[in-house]
């Protein structure tokens, strides 16, 4: 059996697509590994005082409440997961100086 170039070409091309796939699966299942549940503490990491307190999961640039300077430890009252195209956020419901809210995970030690 005589196989040609193209038919070579998609073995592949799937080949990498199927590397992709399964490279892609195993990484989401460790972007949470220090996964943080309802009544956890986490701490906020970012520098300076630019993490911030939103209204809603994933508010827009100054739609914030707040801004919580890094090393502020906060308890996790809600959890959710915002999906924006192929990116997954998930975002920590906290209240902070008495101001409830919401937090990404990518400002907390959580990431």
């Amino acid at each position: 059996m005589h196989i040609t170039r193209y038919e070579l070409n998609v073995k592949k091309v799937s080949f990498v697509i199927i590397i992709y796939l399964a490279i892609s699966l195993f990484a989401s299942s460790l972007v949470y590994s220090a996964e943080a549940k309802q009544d956890d503490k986490v701490t906020i990491v970012t520098p300076d005082v630019v993490a911030r307190l939103c209204p809603t999961p994933n508010c827009g640039t100054n739609r914030h409440i707040t801004r919580i300077p890094k090393g502020t430890v906060l308890i996790v009252e809600g959890i959710t997961i915002v999906k924006t195209g192929f990116l997954k956020t998930k975002w920590f419901e906290v209240t902070h100086e008495g101001k409830k809210g919401w937090i990404s995970i990518y400002d907390t030690d959580k990431q």
